[in-house]
């Protein structure tokens, strides 16, 4: 099978998907004018792609991976027959499992639509200086810019993924990417040279109106401003939201009296949108119509011990809550931080060990933030695989039930709702948040927020939490 017109009658006729002339015409000007020498193709089909590049010089060596078995034996017995097997090197590999030093001046990515992100992070490091990832299919025969063209599910999810990729392209701070019509739809991703964060976070905006149904907040530095108060104008715009039938979450590491003044602030609890609130961090559900917790997960009192002996050790003090009380195991000012910053009442247990025997949703050790940094990477470590250690805020550290968050809290909320994921919505600031910014659909950061949660959500506010910047973000993109 010599010629390149005979290896496209053989995908055609096994139905066997290979690049549109248009896309692959691009990418051979593209190695030709940009003197690329080393190429790795993630999916190599049949073989024919990888020809193509080869062919624009003979000095171009290209690594492709192909998982199917037959394929990849059809693609070796094509780039045999076109006699350019010195310059391609076709592997039965699974690009997820596939690791090189090697490092490529383009890497062109045609595999598992589903899996782009997951390829692209997996290979960046293998770009040479100046080099390039390329993507194909970002239109996915028309389906991402026409969505009503789909006609099954499996596709609307593709489609979805297509999508969520694009936004990852456009989001990202790390690389700047150029999108182009050729064949059906690529992109050219470069490493920015200088990276101005703030302009980059900057441009994370939707391109158009979102359809969602439920949105959650954090409270402090998010819906919150730094007067620890909502303002008129948010609590117009939640309220509206509420009004049109979408759910209004407040979505706190507060427990729930700690969180019911704020309910009241916004006069939504009585509405069937307004019901629910998330405390503790994602550990607890509470239904206010009920006045009962609907979900609810705890740390045992193996590791509450573990936690407060460890803490003990190094002259911390730790303390665990309920609805209106915290409990302590010291009355310093650090442990009575939480207790004034939320207004509940305070506590100290003396046999605390005791006292957490029978489980509580989360343990919290206030200290000031030089102690804090000091012990979290130890405790992380002692608890791996045990329980969730995180900082809410710089001077409290805190311990969780594991792969228990806000994230998972509001997912299960929705799911009990029967709301898709793809009709959630997050604000948050902070790393007690990066649970709910990575795993609901629309992942949104503040402005003021940690550039580690910037970075991962999919949009950022255009204002901070003292301009509204949640109420203005709604206002624009979903009301």
């Amino acid at each position: 099978m010599n010629e390149i017109s005979e290896i496209k009658k053989y995908a055609k006729s096994h139905q066997v998907p290979i690049m549109q002339d248009g896309g692959i015409d691009f990418i051979c000007r593209y190695i030709t004018e940009h003197k690329v020498k080393s190429v790795l193709e993630i999916g190599s089909a049949i073989g024919y792609s990888a020809i193509k590049f080869a062919s624009c010089g003979k000095d171009i060596f290209v690594t492709t991976l192909e998982i199917d078995l037959d394929r990849f034996i059809q693609a070796r017995q094509n780039i045999e027959d076109n006699g350019l097997s010195d310059r391609i090197c076709v592997l039965n590999e699974d690009a997820l499992k596939f690791r090189t030093d090697k490092k490529f001046d383009l890497i062109f990515i045609d595999a598992a639509k589903a899996q782009y992100i997951k390829f692209f992070e997996i290979f960046k490091n293998n770009l040479s200086e100046k080099g390039v990832i390329v993507s194909d299919n970002l239109f996915f025969h028309g389906m991402v810019q026409n969505p009503e063209l789909t006609k099954n599910y499996s596709t609307i999810k593709l489609v979805r993924k297509i999508r969520r990729y694009v936004d990852f392209l456009k989001n990202n701070t790390e690389f700047y990417t150029e999108f182009f019509d050729a064949g059906d739809g690529l992109s050219v991703s470069g490493r920015r040279n200088k990276i101005n964060r703030e302009e980059i976070f900057a441009s994370k905006k939707p391109d158009s109106k979102l359809n969602v149904k439920l949105v959650a907040f954090d409270l402090d530095d998010t819906l919150l401003n730094d007067e620890r108060d909502i303002s008129e104008h948010s609590v117009e715009v939640l309220r509206k939201c509420a009004e049109k039938g979408i759910y209004i979450v407040l979505c706190s590491g507060r427990a729930e009296n700690g969180i019911l003044p704020f309910v009241r602030k916004l006069n939504i609890a009585g509405l069937q949108t307004g019901r629910f609130i998330i405390a503790m961090n994602g550990a607890e559900v509470f239904d206010l119509h009920k006045r009962e917790s609907v979900f609810e997960e705890k740390l045992g009192g193996g590791i509450l011990k573990t936690v407060h002996q460890e803490a003990a050790k190094r002259d911390m003090g730790c303390h665990v809550c309920d609805a209106d009380t915290i409990y302590a195991d010291r009355d310093t000012p650090w442990t009575r931080k939480d207790a004034l910053m939320c207004g509940l009442n305070f506590k100290v247990v003396e046999d605390f060990d005791s006292f957490m025997e029978k489980g509580h949703p989360k343990i919290l050790i206030p200290a000031p933030e030089e102690q804090v940094a000091s012990f979290m990477p130890y405790l992380k470590e002692k608890l791996k695989g045990r329980a969730a250690v995180f900082t809410s805020k710089p001077y409290f550290l805190e311990v969780m039930p594991y792969n228990c968050g806000k994230g998972q809290s509001i997912l299960w909320l929705a799911n009990h709702l029967g709301i898709k994921k793809i009709e959630t919505m997050a604000f948050g600031d902070s790393f007690n948040d990066e649970s709910m910014i990575s795993l609901v659909e629309y992942g949104v950061a503040m402005k003021n927020a940690q550039d580690e949660i910037k970075e991962k959500a999919r949009f950022v506010t255009e204002y901070t939490n003292n301009q509204d910047g949640a109420a203005v973000f709604l206002e624009n993109w979903v009301l």
